[in-house]
């Protein structure tokens, strides 16, 4: 080693290779900085969301000026580059802040190795308000149609209220609690539907900052025909035996629901239901079970069916005296008398069953004679008797009334004039009578004119309910 030290030409080689090195050292050194410096770029980012901190919001609601900021960063090209927007995030902090309204810096973070240039904005104007419930009724709004002639009718909705929640300021301006329910051809109800719920003001807008509760409701939309409800009416047919008369009939509804097309349920006014009376054999009160069928024309009938309680009777007579008649219908400036019977009332024995007959009084018979159309002079007039029900005359009764009308005004004696082809002309013995009578409306079941009575016989009358024999509606 001594040798080599020793040696002029060696010592010069490693003196010119340390001198090498060291130059190198002193380059690589004084370049390096320009190139890093070299490499930090910048980035803008935009919309990046503003995070609410510290709000209690059970409490308090916030509303604010912007939801979000733009962001300068600067960095390496490889930080920025590599590093997700979610990395940068801007805060609100409320946790000092009173309700009323102020302006609050933001606050932000930015990943490692990346440096904030700018933030725009960099505060917020925010209003802070008490949170205020109220509750509304929920209502539903359609879009489309149903089927062609199939019509939408009132929904059921499941619960039919909701809570509202907003700032105070904003919840008087709800005016409606909402949903949609869309329609394409349904025949069919739309039953369990979930329909979500909007808050309206009066002008239709939506109030989006709403809190709804529930968000959504369960909807059950009835999609029909056209419907009508007309009067249910009881008919017969058969017969009672022969000593039982009919001392009440009631149904369990009053009326029935036809569904079906406009002009079909246009031409029905009533529903006649009916009972067959021989399936009924001893007195007593029974319960019968009728299955309604849809008239022609309809498509269907609500309820499918009705009970009707049916009370049989022991049948019996009664007879009335004095029953007052009443004299209706006469002409302009004439007079009116009855010369027979005398008294101007008349008896009248009655049908039906016993317990019936003896409640009755006469107050609840009328006997009218109609003068319509007649001239001056002597006429017969048949009787029109109005009976409560299930009580009517006994024994092919022909109930009449002589009546002598006199004109004033004219000289001519009275003729007689016959009616029914009878002619009586007694004398005059009753107090005259003008107008029309103070008689009351006759009450259903009236007898018009002369019937001959079958009690058991059925021959069903329109109204609730029809008769066997002289059986008048049940009301």
């Amino acid at each position: 080693m001594d040798k080599w030290m020793n040696n002029n030409n060696f010592n010069k080689v490693l003196a010119l290779a340390l001198s090498i090195i060291l130059w190198a050292m002193v380059h690589t050194d004084t370049t390096s900085t320009p190139q890093t410096t070299s490499r930090l770029e910048t980035k803008i980012i935009e919309n990046v969301p503003i995070q609410v901190t510290g709000l209690d919001k059970d409490k308090y609601i916030l509303s604010r000026d912007v939801d979000s900021v733009r962001m300068e960063v600067m960095g390496k090209s490889t930080d920025l580059t590599y590093v997700f927007s979610d990395a940068y995030k801007v805060t609100l902090d409320l946790s000092q802040a009173k309700p009323g309204t102020s302006e609050i810096a933001l606050k932000y973070s930015v990943p490692r190795g990346v440096q904030l240039i700018s933030i725009t904005p960099d505060k917020v104007h925010v209003r802070i308000e008490q949170r205020n419930t109220k509750s509304f009724p929920v209502t539903v709004a359609t879009k489309g149609a149903p089927a062609e002639g199939y019509q939408v009718g009132s929904p059921v909705i499941e619960p039919s209220t909701a809570k509202v929640t907003l700032a105070a300021s904003e919840l008087d301006k709800v005016a409606k609690v909402q949903g949609i329910i869309e329609l394409d051809g349904e025949k069919a109800t739309v039953t369990e539907k979930r329909m979500k719920l909007y808050a309206y003001d009066k002008s239709g807008n939506e109030l989006k900052d709403a809190v709804i509760e529930p968000e959504a409701v369960s909807v059950d939309l009835p999609i029909t025909l056209p419907f009508k409800s007309v009067p249910l009416s009881i008919g017969y047919t058969g017969r009672l035996p022969d000593s039982l008369v009919l001392s009440k009939v009631t149904s369990d509804v009053d009326s029935v629901i036809l569904y079906g097309q406009e002009p079909a349920l246009a031409s029905v006014t009533s529903y006649e239901a009916t009972i067959d009376l021989s399936s009924i054999s001893s007195a007593g009160t029974s319960t019968l079970k009728l299955n309604l069928e849809p008239p022609e024309g309809t498509e269907s009938i609500e309820p499918k069916s009705v009970n009707v309680t049916v009370t049989a009777s022991e049948a019996g007579e009664r007879t009335f005296s004095g029953i007052p008649v009443t004299l209706e219908g006469i002409g302009s400036g004439m007079t009116a008398s009855v010369t027979s019977p005398s008294g101007s009332s008349v008896s009248l024995t009655l049908y039906g069953a016993s317990s019936l007959l003896n409640q009755l009084d006469k107050g609840n018979i009328k006997a009218v004679a109609d003068l319509s159309g007649l001239d001056a002079g002597n006429h017969v007039v048949p009787l029109q008797i109005s009976l409560p029900r299930f009580v009517e005359l006994s024994g092919g009764q022909r109930p009449s009334v002589t009546v002598q009308l006199h004109n004033p005004a004219s000289s001519a004696s009275p003729s007689a004039s016959p009616v029914n082809g009878s002619v009586a002309t007694p004398e005059p013995s009753s107090e005259p009578a003008s107008g029309s009578g103070t008689v009351e409306e006759p009450s259903p079941g009236a007898v018009n004119g002369t019937p001959s009575p079958t009690p058991q016989a059925a021959s069903p009358e329109s109204g609730n309910v029809g008769e066997a024999g002289n059986v008048p509606p049940v009301q």
